[in-house]
């Protein structure tokens, strides 16, 4: 009886310290993940606005040759994107409703990802200890 105790414990013991391991792995690969996500979203945003700077500044060169004017291309670009601006302004409670719901909902997604993970590694940890003490027959399943 003894021994099955001590068995238990040991058990026990080893689930708490993978658990531990678990927590420390998991930890290191979300910080990880997030700085190479931010790094990799910060370079991706950074070449895409100069694409689109330029590209813009490109539209607004052929409305100037369009034209057959030095600056009307130039002013109706500025005219669009203050347009933009001010249509964000005005609706900027919406966008943030939107943002909000997307958000959440990725996150929503990435933490039942990670709960079911956890639940099979916990199964799995529990099928490993049960086969333990069944091959040492200190432990019938019922």
């Amino acid at each position: 009886m003894l021994e099955h105790l001590e068995e238990i414990r040991e058990n026990i013991f080893r689930y708490l310290e993978a658990r531990i391991e678990l927590f420390t792995l998991e930890s290191r690969g979300k910080i990880e993940e997030g700085v190479v996500v931010g790094i990799h979203g910060i370079v991706l945003a950074l070449l895409s606005t100069m694409t689109l700077i330029f590209l813009f500044i490109l539209l607004a060169a052929y409305l100037n040759q369009l034209l057959d004017s030095k600056y009307l291309g130039f002013l109706i670009v500025a005219g669009f994107f203050l347009l933009v601006t001010l249509l964000w302004l005005a609706a900027k409670d919406f966008f943030k409703a939107k943002i909000r719901i997307a958000a959440y909902s990725a996150m929503k997604k990435s933490q039942e990802k990670k709960s079911e993970e956890k639940t099979e590694a916990i199964e799995e940890l529990m099928a490993q200890t049960r086969s333990s003490l069944n091959d040492r027959g200190g432990f019938t399943q019922k």
